[in-house]
């Protein structure tokens, strides 16, 4: 076996962190940034597609998702103004569900498993952040049709003007909602963001505690199994 198959989720852990810290780092906003902003996106959409869609059923489910996304993604730069709205809601939609799929064939084969290793917990992990990321598309899609649902910091409002900027404020509030920290620049002041903050907060609390109790109950039941084979 090669060394990308063993170290898959390591790979696109590194590629989720790279893309969490260099997205709000952007400040310049001409096209060719854009451009690469939503290349290393889309990079990692693929990779996603390669990586935690073993099944060739999976696989064309997730390639059916993920088709409309890179449309959706050209559609914006290629089309007029008046119709990027458009664009924008039919890429957050299907970068939901196909994130959204991802999240839940990770936690599948993690429940699937009797044994667990490194690169396992990584892809736990990994399972974590691209829950995050749907979250963030949902709270982008609320802010498209009830701007007035959020309230934001005067400081950062001019963050909510630009397509790429936008992206990595509502990446933020979504990080900051998922581990309960919550610092108060963006807050929700109506529905629908009202009930997918909560939901997103019992998420995180359900998959920290669900998921670190399937991981430790697999490393006991194989420290068991391995004292079983020892020497009596």
């Amino acid at each position: 076996m090669s060394a990308a198959p063993r170290r898959k989720h390591l790979i696109l852990l590194t590629f989720l962190i790279l893309h969490s810290i260099g997205h709000p780092l952007i400040e310049d906003v001409s096209l060719r940034t854009r451009l690469v902003s939503d290349a290393v996106l889309v990079a990692i959409c693929f990779y996603v597609l390669y990586v935690v869609f073993g099944e060739r059923r999976q696989r064309l489910i997730g390639a059916a998702l993920l088709i409309p996304v890179l449309v959706a993604n050209f559609a914006y730069y290629a089309i007029g103004p008046s119709f990027q709205r458009t664009a924008s809601i039919l890429l957050h939609c299907f970068l939901i569900a196909f994130l959204g799929f991802a999240v839940i064939t990770i936690l599948r084969d993690l429940f699937h498993k009797t044994v667990i290793q490194g690169d396992d917990v990584i892809g736990a992990i990994c399972g974590y952040i691209l829950g995050a990321m749907v979250w963030a598309n949902l709270y982008a899609l609320a802010y498209i049709f009830v701007p007035s649902a959020f309230t934001v910091n005067p400081a950062i409002t001019v963050q909510l003007d630009d397509w790429i900027r936008k992206r990595a404020l509502f990446d933020y509030l979504s990080f900051t909602t998922l581990t309960s920290l919550g610092y108060g620049d963006i807050t929700p002041v109506g529905q629908p963001v009202f009930s997918l903050t909560w939901l997103e907060v019992l998420f995180g609390q359900f998959y920290m505690a669900v998921v670190v109790a399937q991981m430790v109950g697999l490393k006991l039941a194989q420290a068991v199994k391995g004292g079983d084979r020892g020497p009596t």
